[in-house]
């Protein structure tokens, strides 16, 4: 098949610089890409603001530059027209998108145009809910709804967003999960922290793990991170909070590199967020060999593989990291079981099968929608 990621952000994942802003829609589309690369499959990408000299490992289609066009205008041209002409150029069998956005509209509706099969695959576990859909343009939130009325298929990545697109919509729905590449483990005497990432972001919670540090002044914590436009107050407070802990680094944005190689000196991983997809962090942690202490399990992944430690509460997470801290013998159980588990269920030879063999369940159908024959479902 020759198959066309749109990731209109995805450039700054190849720069590979610290100040280079990507989020996990981004690290994905480009494990995905990977995936099918090498199983034998044609992949372009489509994307925005490609700069001359920027090195991108596909075929790629600049849709449009973001500073250019008129303010107010801009939207219609260069922006929509500049997707249309890119999602043409690159004349793929399948399209798959990822993330809500005005762009699942503009694909989908590409799409039907031109009789190609569409797949939109769900970031967070509220892509599939209009009111709670994380867009707060009107115009952008309603090209979202559209295109996911108009989509072939979706591809969720735990059972609630399945069930959340099922309720919405009659469309074959796909559970594949996040993909990482494993790691080389790193030694045990040099975990050092234990560590927290992502955007200083409300839905993320950050207040909640310098809460902890109060709590356990013995133990050395990382923030990995920084501000987030909009979230101005956040960003103050954790600043401020920051400073008067001497047990907490904040660490800034680091590049992909980076944050690897912190991870590789961590103890392990704790999530605050009040919902998520399937987190990014938690691939990359386990492929070092970290546990994850968290609020938000995944399909119950992390209780059945016994790969960290589910908490209902933030004094439970104080309760856990204590003692996680102070058995170094539990640590390396679960961080055997964790890389184990990459190779096993998360690693790009685990996952491409998935997306090739729905893909190819899309093609087929809609081929025999155009004869007449197919079931609804």
């Amino acid at each position: 098949m020759k198959i066309c990621i749109v990731s209109l952000n995805i450039v700054p994942f190849f720069r590979g610089g610290a100040s280079d802003r990507y989020g996990g829609a981004e690290a994905q589309a480009a494990f995905i890409a990977g995936a099918l690369r090498d199983a034998g499959h044609d992949v372009h990408l489509v994307v925005s603001d490609l700069h001359e000299g920027d090195q991108v490992p596909f075929p790629v289609e600049n849709a449009f530059d973001p500073r250019a066009g008129i303010p107010g205008l801009r939207f219609l041209h260069p922006r929509w027209t500049g997707i249309a002409r890119a999602l043409e150029r690159a004349d793929a069998d399948v399209y798959l998108q990822r993330n809500a956005g005005m762009i699942t509209g503009l694909t989908a509706m590409f799409c039907r145009k031109n009789d190609k099969v569409f797949v939109y695959a769900g970031g967070s576990d509220v892509d599939f809910s209009p009111r709670r859909v994380s867009i707060n343009n009107v115009r952008d939130r309603m090209l979202h709804s559209y295109g996911l009325k108009l989509c072939d298929g979706f591809v969720v990545q735990n059972e609630s967003q399945k069930q959340a697109a099922l309720s919405r919509f009659d469309k074959p729905v796909r559970v594949i999960p996040n993909g990482v590449h494993p790691l080389v483990a790193a030694e045990k005497n040099s975990r050092e922290y234990v560590l927290w990432i992502g955007g200083w972001r409300s839905i993320k919670r950050p207040d909640i793990i310098l809460d902890i540090a109060e709590r356990l002044p013995e133990i050395k914590f990382a923030i990995v991170g920084g501000p987030m436009a909009g979230e101005d107050d956040v960003a103050a407070e954790i600043t401020h909070r920051a400073d008067g802990l001497d047990n907490v680094e904040l660490t800034g944005t680091l590049s992909r590199s980076e944050v690897q190689a912190i991870l590789g000196r961590a103890s392990m991983l704790v999530n605050t967020s009040s919902f998520e997809g399937f987190p990014n962090a938690y691939l990359e942690a386990w492929s070092c060999g970290v546990p994850v202490v968290t609020v938000n399990d995944v399909d119950n992944i992390i209780k059945d593989e016994a790969v960290g430690v589910v908490c209902g509460s933030a004094e439970e997470l104080v309760t856990a990291i204590r003692s996680l801290a102070g058995d170094s013998e539990a640590l390396g159980a679960m961080a055997a079981r964790a890389r184990e588990l990459i190779t096993r269920r998360f690693s790009p030879q685990a996952i491409v099968s998935e997306y090739i063999d729905y893909f190819g369940a899309l093609v087929e159908r809609r081929r025999h929608r155009k004869s007449g024959k197919v079931e609804r479902g």
